[in-house]
């Protein structure tokens, strides 16, 4: 038996640090009540996020590119 979408959206929610089963009740339905747009911008920015971010491969920095732009910065060497 699947789970409601309602259900699959809380539990989704539960995946954040600090978010039990109530305050993922509440931002389900707060999204789904008064910030559908809002929740709409947060589908596309976390899945583009999941899609296109990774870690720089020189330190432990986030990054669209392979490198950050710190460690390709010509004032950190290259490096």
């Amino acid at each position: 038996m699947t789970s409601s979408l309602l259900e699959q959206l809380i539990d989704a929610l539960r995946v954040l640090p600090g978010v039990g089963q109530k305050s993922a009740q509440r931002m389900a339905y707060h999204l789904l009540e008064r910030e559908r747009a809002g929740g709409q911008r947060l589908s596309v920015a976390l899945a583009q996020a999941v899609e296109k971010i990774g870690h720089c491969a020189r330190c432990p920095a986030f990054s669209e590119a392979p490198v950050c732009a710190t460690c390709a910065s010509a004032s950190r060497g290259g490096h």
